[in-house]
């Protein structure tokens, strides 16, 4: 797995100290702006198959449960 790291479009709205009120549409471009970044890393390790091992130890446990 390969993840290219560019800068990101546009930076990512003010940080806001826990003390601050909350702001419903600073929330929201927070939310829009993280969920495009994440998915912009991660969205191809998605797609990716399981690894073998990884799939045995599933399977075990599944069958434990039977």
């Amino acid at each position: 797995m390969s993840a290219q790291l560019r800068p990101a479009e546009a930076p990512p709205p003010a940080a806001r100290s826990p003390d601050s009120e909350t702001d419903p549409a600073a929330d929201a471009a927070l939310g829009s702006w993280l969920r495009r970044e994440l998915g912009r890393l991660y969205d191809a390790a998605l797609t990716e198959p399981l690894p073998e091992a990884l799939t045995a130890l599933l399977d075990a446990g599944r069958q434990d449960r039977e």
